[in-house]
Parts: structure tokens; sequence; C-alpha cells
């Protein structure tokens, strides 16, 4: 077979795991994103499909790994091309983590060069012989006591694991890299705004089965179901069911935090709040305590469609005020459709610049929703490329960002109404020092803070086959 370069007997498997890192790297795009539209939309055989999609998960979350075992085995790291040294990275992965036979690896590895570039084929071969003998001696020290080899090991940054383990001390940081480099399960979000109550479950039994989530760290979830198996997403019912948005891929945490920003929403408590466990036991509402919403940093909606969806459920009605704020057009845009296809009442969509001085929408709200930019270092199962794509710096900065924001929303929230802020990160300084930071500000003086369910915060540990690790707090403005 030929891709217009030069011909290769490389499987199927590994020419659609290269076209797709081909795509995730020249476009900056989410491998699940391009995994979807290549390797899920090809007609390959269900098995090449499967293969293709681990190596490409698995080269993107080791890249950097990936490419300190080829640069030992080089004698000119910088003069490998970037797409001889793309497709030298599935080889090496293949060796190096799936302990594949390296005669086998080899030969492919050589093929995918060829296709690419036919004058690097003996290149590879030198390349990939080296590798077959250095893989035996990986990670090139004990990891259980050199960072260094444990980042090699776990397909770390050196840096991350070192500010991971400085935060969290060593056992905590290699529980949550291990963690991070299992599968991620799916959660799937029944929009009762479209479906008829129970039918994505139905839909979700007869495409495999799933099982009912009913709380996650107390927070009570309505509609949420852990799907057993990921390729009952392109079973026909449910299939159809997600395009007509009355189910939403969305994780766990994820919807964790809308419900409580509906429930703090739909809330009738006037006074100072301990807890938001005090609410959860309260009677329905009724449409008179439909309250008046403002999310920031809205993105594509996700949240905005849950949040309705919980307040329709407690409230008879949706938040008739629904003010959805993002500083990216095609997102603004998006969001707009995506709202309205799933039946969730957005009152404005507004497309501005945040983190300035002034008021971001006229008026006081009942909820102020932050759902924060971050490192999303939460969620590095779903996003494997983001490990490989933030640098040292990128935490500060988005915490010193996270803090300006706090300060902008603060200001549209009414006397007895929420401030709730969340992020889908780990890292102290965009979690609890960034609120610490807000509060000890003018803005935040007249906010307290508001436990959830005995804790703190929201904040879900990440372990292999549960939620991702994300981080919310609630305050309320007393003054």
């Amino acid at each position: 077979m030929s891709d217009g370069r030069g011909r290769t007997r490389a499987s199927v498997a590994r020419r659609l795991a290269l076209q797709a890192l081909g795509r995730i790297e020249g476009r900056g795009a989410f491998a699940q994103d391009v995994i979807a539209k290549v390797v899920d939309a090809s007609d390959a055989p269900e098995a090449d499909r499967a293969f293709a999609t681990r190596l490409v998960l698995g080269v993107v979350s080791v890249r950097g790994t990936l490419d300190a075992v080829l640069d030992r085995c080089l004698r000119s790291p910088t003069d490998v091309k970037p797409d001889v040294r793309r497709a030298l990275r599935i080889p090496v992965y293949e060796m190096v983590y799936l302990d594949k036979s390296p005669h086998a690896a080899v030969d492919q590895g050589v093929e995918l060069v060829r296709s690419v570039a036919p004058k690097a084929a003996g290149l590879a071969n030198a390349v990939l012989r080296k590798v077959a003998k250095e893989a035996r001696a990986f990670p090139f020290g004990d990891p259980a006591r050199d960072l260094a080899a444990h980042s090699l090991l776990e397909g770390f940054p050196p840096w991350l694991t070192g500010l991971l383990e400085r935060e969290w001390g060593r056992p905590a940081m290699e529980a949550f890299e291990r963690a991070s480099n299992e599968p991620a399960p799916v959660f799937l979000f029944e929009n009762t705004l479209v479906a008829q109550p129970g039918r994505v479950a139905e839909a979700a039994s007869a495409a495999g089965g799933a099982s009912k989530v009913a709380t996650l760290e107390g927070v009570p979830l309505h509609g949420c179901l852990l799907l057993k198996d990921r390729r009952g997403l392109v079973s026909p019912l449910l299939a159809r069911l997600l395009d007509e948005g009355g189910a939403l891929v969305s994780d766990a945490s994820a919807q964790a935090v809308a419900s409580l920003c509906a429930l703090l929403a739909t809330s009738a408590h006037e006074g100072p709040l301990d807890d938001v466990a005090r609410l959860a036991e309260a009677p329905a509402l009724g449409a008179r305590h439909a309250p008046s919403v403002l999310e920031l940093c809205a993105g594509r909606g996700t949240k905005t469609v849950m949040i309705q969806a919980n307040v329709q459920r407690a409230c008879g009605v949706q938040a008739p005020v629904y003010v959805a704020v993002d500083n990216v057009p095609f997102k603004c845009e998006l969001l707009g459709k995506r709202a309205k296809r799933c039946g969730a009442h957005v009152s404005e969509t507004v497309c501005a610049e945040l983190g300035g001085d002034g008021l971001i929408a006229e008026g006081e709200f009942d909820l102020v929703f932050l759902d924060a930019p971050c490192s999303g270092l939460g969620t590095l199962r779903r996003h494997p490329e983001i490990r490989w794509r933030i640098e040292p710096g990128v935490v500060e900065a988005a915490a010193e960002l996270d803090v300006r924001l706090l300060r902008q929303a603060a200001r549209s929230v009414r006397v007895g109404g929420f401030l709730v802020y969340a992020t889908c990160t780990v890292t102290h300084a965009e979690n609890g020092q960034a609120v610490g930071s807000f509060l000890e500000s003018p803005d935040g003086a007249v906010f307290g803070t508001v436990s959830v369910f005995g804790g703190r915060s929201f904040r879900p540990a990440l372990v292999p086959g549960g939620p991702d690790a994300h981080f919310c707090a609630v305050m309320q403005r007393l003054r």
C-alpha cells in the first residue's frame, strides 16, 4: 500500500495511528477528538481500530519518554525530521510499554518510516535495533529511588513529577501518575430536558449495560450512569440519543459540580449557610424560586445544559435568566447551538474578554459559576496530550488569572447569593491557594466559605475506574 510517498507493508492499525498522531501534533488537537474522526470513522476492522486507539493514546501520553529513548539511540537527534520522529515513536512505544516482539516492532517501524520518508528507512532500521537493546534497561535506573527513572517509567515530564511530589509527597504522587495512565471510564448524563426519564438508562442497558451513580463525595447526582463498555457509545439507540442531546458524555465529577450549582441556585436559603448538605434534603421549591445564573468560561455548554436540567428538576422550570459568557467566539456560537439542541434555556450568550475590572453582566445573580481555565491535570486520562503541552510556569499563570476572574465574578453576586469556583486540576496554586488569595482581596472580603458535604471543598481523588480529579469551592456573599 502507498500513501503517495512510498510503499509500505505497515499494518492498518499502525497507519491509522500515524495519521491520527500527525493531526494531533499538526493542529494542536485533542487526541480523543482526532481518534473519533480518523480511527473510529474508518472502515478498518474493529480489532485494528482498537489497537490504533491504544497506540495513539499511549504515544501521546508518554511522548517525552519515547523521545528520550530515541535520543539515546540517535547520533544527531536534532537532525531527525518531525514526520520521521513521529513514525519512530510508535515502534518505540510498542517495545518499551507493550512488550511487543522487537523483530515485529522494528519491521513495522521501518515500514512506517518508509511511508513518510523512503530514504530514512535505513536510519529507522539502525535506530530501532538500538532501541530494542536499550529497552532491556528501561527506565535506566531504579524508579523507586530515582525520580528521573520514575518520570520515564510513568511518562511524565520530570518538572511535573517534581511539582506533584513537593505538594503531596512521593506515595500520593506515584498513585496519581499511575491512575492518570489508566483508561478513562465513560459516564453519561441523562438530559431530561430532551429525553424521557429512564430512556438513556434503557439505551445504555441495550448497549452493554450501565450502572447508576447516585452520589459522589456526598454530592447527589441525577441521571448519572457509568457505561460498562465505551463501545456502547456507537450502538444505534444510544448514538441517536447522544446526537439528539438526550444524553451527554460527561465525567461524574463534572456532573457533581453542575449538581452543586443547581442545588445552590434553587435554594431559598437567605441566611449564612454552613454546608451545602443542608440543602440536599430540602423539599422541591417550585417555580417561584427559579434562579438567575451567570456562568463564566462556559465553553461548549456541557455544564450549562446539566445545570438547567437540574434546575428544572428542582423547580419545575429552568432558570429564566441564564447568562453564559466565554471569550472564544466559536465556543460561544457552539454553546448557543448546543443549548438549543439540548433544550436548555440561555437568555444571553456573551463573548467577552474576562479578568478585567468591569462588571461582566448587568444585575446581581443568585448564582455565579466560574468554570475556571486551568492546567487540566485532573483529566490526563481523557486528554493525555496535556502533560507534554504545558510547561513550567503554566500553573502559576493560571492561578493568577483565576484570582482575577474570581474578583470580577464576585461583583455580580447578590447578597445571600453564591459564588462557585471549579477547576479540573489538582495543584494547590490553582485550587485552595487561588480561593484563599481571592478571600483576602477587597472583593472577597464580603464572602464566607461554605462546606461541601463535610469537606472544605469538593475534591474527589483520582483512582482507577473512578471519575476525574476536580476541585470545587463554594462561597456565599454575606454583605
